[in-house]
């Protein structure tokens, strides 16, 4: 068969480098990709079965495993059933092209190279315990279409350039509804539309932190906020998150920012405590710092603290929200609340970076809020994922072993596993099937070691879905303390 690997072959670029300190599922995702990157590995050719090339690698069978699904995800493998794992042929002229340029990397795509590899190293949950996605099966289409259809009539004129910091309709019902439930106080000129909360740390970081700046971070930490934050060459300084969020008291006075997650600390859950709040805000005004508060998902607490930027006092508080999780990751459009004295630069800043969301679609989302439909789905979709969180969270205290527990104050759509320092939360996430990964812990760390679990989430499945998903996760740490004890671990 054209293609196939046959005997001898080199499985050089393949083997793991144990002394790395990088987790065998990352390095071995990584290498597998690069190697199918590069043309090492021919577009159309067949992988050796995943048993036998994880005996010759002298890795687990899972690793292998969860790298060919990732892969196949991603669309660099194909499995044919009955006949094997092979390498998509269409990546054929992608390939050449790679192959045939040995360019050097201009200085700032050679710094991008680590947090790429950084990022692959984390990967991607998906399943019916993806972290951080809403139930689009309950997304209110009827209602949506109805508004889609009536902005149809009006399509000439949203084909034309709109204002980049957004549509004045849509920041004004921002404006409205992070006051009704968050508590924010600002200005429909305060709030800029963005295409999603990562556009929004972005934009943040453009225009309040220079390159080599510190920059203090939750640890463990959002990856995707780390990423950017070193894409823009600010140095990272983690500080360890406990059960009262962010320890506050280590902020280091020489930084220019603190990002943190005060509502629903990710990964770990928990909130921030009032007197934490207060002692950040305290150091932002002594220092001149600022802080950017990431409200991701507060909208499902039923019970949150008011936010971050409704005790400041001294505009250091730089405010973030997407509506990623409460809607539908594809919209793409989330929002940053500046400060007053700010809020003209952030928008001139907008400008010359992007020219705005698609106007249309602001306008769609500006009535969906204002007509009441987004509050009524909100308060509708909190009730069903906290159902579903305590199908999870019953799971968990019936079937996890002595050892493990779950995280602090869980809200939101996240919930952490903690596990002793020992777990390797890496082997175990790589270890799940039937297409379900959900996030270790440890590759979420900044500086920290003594950090092990999982994270995972409850709302993009069924609850049957989820609730069997959790007993599979909690089979596959089980199994992992057998096999930990068995050498004679703990």
């Amino acid at each position: 068969m054209p293609g196939y690997m046959q005997e001898p072959i080199n499985l050089e670029p393949l083997f793991p480098d144990r002394a790395s300190g990088e987790p065998l599922g990352g390095q071995f995702l990584r290498r597998l990709r690069d190697a199918i990157r590069s043309g090492f590995f021919l577009p159309g050719s067949r992988l050796l079965p995943s048993r036998e090339l994880a005996k010759r690698l002298s890795v687990a069978r899972n690793t292998v495993t969860s790298a060919f699904e990732q892969l196949i995800a991603e669309g660099y493998l194909e499995a044919r059933l009955g006949s094997g794992t092979y390498v998509t042929a269409t990546l054929q002229n992608t390939q050449q092209r790679q192959v045939a340029s040995r360019q050097p990397l201009p200085a700032t795509a050679g710094r991008l190279a680590p947090v790429q590899d950084a990022l692959d190293i984390v990967g991607a949950s998906f399943g019916a315990l993806r972290v951080g996605a809403p139930d689009l099966s309950a997304f209110p289409i009827a209602r949506w279409q109805r508004l889609h259809r009536e902005h149809l009539a009006q399509t000439r004129a949203h084909l034309e350039y709109g204002e980049p910091s957004g549509l004045l309709a849509l920041r004004e019902a921002i404006s409205r509804h992070i006051a009704q439930f968050r508590g924010v106080v600002a200005t429909p000129d305060q709030v800029i539309v963005v295409e999603g909360a990562q556009a929004a740390l972005h934009l943040a970081a453009f225009v309040v932190a220079q390159r080599r700046q510190r920059v203090a971070i939750e640890d463990p930490c959002y990856q995707n906020a780390r990423a950017i934050f070193s894409a823009h060459g600010l140095a990272l300084q983690g500080l360890a998150v406990d059960h009262d969020g962010m320890r506050t008291s280590d902020l280091p006075d020489d930084a220019a920012l603190a990002y943190v997650t005060p509502s629903h600390q990710f990964p770990l859950g928990g909130g921030m405590t009032l007197a934490r709040r207060v002692q950040l805000l305290k150091w932002a005004c002594r220092t001149g710092a600022y802080v950017v508060e990431d409200d991701y998902d507060s909208e499902f607490d039923s019970h949150p603290l008011p936010a971050l930027q409704s005790l400041d006092s001294s505009e250091r508080v730089i405010y973030i929200g997407t509506f990623s999780k409460t809607l539908a990751p594809g919209l793409r459009l989330g929002y940053v609340v500046a400060p007053p004295h700010l809020a003209e630069t952030f928008r001139f800043t907008r400008t010359i970076t992007s020219l705005g969301a698609s106007t249309h679609l602001q306008a769609t989302v500006a009535d969906f809020i204002a007509q009441g439909h987004f509050s009524r789905h909100v308060r509708r979709m909190a009730g069903i994922y906290e159902r579903r969180r305590r199908i999870v969270l019953d799971v968990f205290a019936r079937e996890l072993p002595g050892g493990f527990r779950v995280g602090p104050a869980q809200t939101g759509l996240h919930v952490a596993v903690m596990g002793p320092v020992d777990f390797d939360d890496v082997r175990v996430a790589n270890s799940l099937t039937d297409g379900l990964r959900v996030l270790p812990i440890s590759t979420q760390c900044v500086q920290r070691t003594d950090c092990k679990g999982l994270v995972l989430g409850f709302s993009a499945g069924t609850d049957d879905k989820v609730a069997s998903a959790a007993r599979t996760l909690a089979a596959a740490i089980r199994a992992s303390e057998r096999a930990f004890q068995g050498k004679g671990g703990r």
